[in-house]
């Protein structure tokens, strides 16, 4: 047993604690090694806590996460794939419009009935180039040459693909 006095006051009490040492087992009674021991188990439990919590995250995020089309970043991929002489003529705003035009196509073809007779899409086929060339000019007042509409839609192809948003095609099952 061991036996503490404790001052309370100025003018004098004393109160005498009366403990059993510390119980076996205790962290003031351990060897170093078994020290070790409990803390590299401790943080192996942590690591293993963390592990899961970031498998669950990641399994959640591929989960919900979709592939996300940015106009934005398209323009810009399209623009630094396009050749010299085509980027000059295009320019970052002509990127823009055709791109943009080519979406609301695309939306044209979802929404109505051709939507089941257009094989591809991506890449600049002849309805897609037709419908953008005609939607500028008369629109904005600006006329593109037809091969430079069709070099921003390939590079828009490239930068699908690069965003993992275009598989291998479908085979017609007729």
């Amino acid at each position: 047993m061991m036996i503490r006095t404790i001052r309370l006051s100025p003018a004098g009490y004393h109160r005498t604690l009366r403990s059993q040492k510390a119980c076996a087992g205790s962290m003031t009674d351990m060897t170093p090694r078994t020290a070790v021991v409990v803390a590299a188990l401790l943080l192996a439990v942590f690591l293993v806590v963390i592990a899961a919590m970031v498998w669950q995250e990641a399994k959640r995020r591929s989960a919900t996460d979709g592939l996300i089309y940015s106009v934005d970043d398209a323009v810009d991929f399209v623009t630094q794939d396009l050749d010299e002489e085509v980027r000059i003529r295009l320019g970052q705003a002509g990127v823009r419009r055709i791109l943009e035009w080519e979406v609301h196509y695309l939306q044209g073809l979802a929404e109505g009935k051709e939507a089941k007779d257009v094989a591809v899409v991506a890449g600049g086929h002849g309805p897609a180039v037709e419908y953008i060339h005609e939607q500028i000019t008369r629109r904005h007042g600006v006329s593109y040459d037809m091969g430079d509409i069709r070099a921003a839609l390939a590079g828009e192809a490239r930068y699908l693909v690069a965003i993992g948003a275009v598989g291998e095609p479908v085979e017609d099952s007729s």
